[in-house]
C-alpha cells in the first residue's frame, strides 16, 4: 500500500486530532481510488488494529510507572495533552441490599430478553393473546425492524 498506511512515527507529531481524522479520511480515498482489493485492506487494516491495540495494553501500565517515577501527572506531547490519573473502583458485593438489587437487575434482563424473543417471533404487526399466567388479553406490537450489512473478522 505504499505511504497510504502510515509507519509507526511518521504522521505529523503536529496534526490535531481533527487533522489526524481528515489525514486517514484522504488517505480513504485514496486507497478506495487506487483499486486496492478492499476486502483485503479491511482484513489486514483488522489484523493491524488488534496488534496496535494489544501493544497499547501492555505498555500502557509500564507508560504509566515512567510518568510516575518522573514526576509527571500532566505534561505536553508533540501536540498531545497527556495526564496520569488515579481511579477508584468500588466492589459493592458485600452490601445486601446492593447485592439484592443486582439480582433483581439480572432477572428483570432475563424477563426483558423473554419479551423481545417473544415480540420477534409476533407474524402480524399488531396481534392478541392471552397471557397464560394471568388471563389477560394482552396486545403486543411487532418491533420495527432495520436490516444493516456487515462485515465480521474473526483473526
Amino acid at each position: 500500500m505504499g505511504k497510504i498506511i502510515q509507519p509507526l512515527g511518521s504522521i505529523d507529531k503536529n496534526l490535531s486530532k481533527q487533522g489526524i481524522i481528515e489525514l486517514a479520511e484522504d488517505h480513504t480515498v485514496q486507497i478506495v481510488e487506487k483499486g486496492y482489493d478492499l476486502l483485503k485492506v479491511y482484513v489486514e487494516l483488522k489484523r493491524y488494529q488488534l496488534y496496535l491495540d494489544h501493544i497499547i495494553n501492555e505498555l500502557k501500565k509500564e507508560a504509566i510507572e515512567v510518568a510516575k517515577a518522573q514526576g509527571k501527572k500532566s505534561f505536553d506531547y508533540s501536540n498531545a495533552k497527556v495526564q496520569v490519573q488515579r481511579r477508584t473502583k468500588y466492589n459493592y458485593g458485600q452490601d445486601e441490599k446492593w447485592v439484592s438489587l443486582n439480582v433483581e437487575l439480572e432477572r428483570l434482563k432475563q424477563i426483558k430478553k423473554g419479551r423481545e424473543a417473544l415480540l420477534k417471533s409476533i407474524t402480524e404487526d399488531v396481534m392478541e393473546v392471552v397471557n397464560e399466567d394471568t388471563g389477560e388479553v394482552e396486545t403486543l406490537v411487532a418491533p420495527t425492524k432495520k436490516t444493516l450489512d456487515q462485515i465480521v473478522v474473526r483473526l
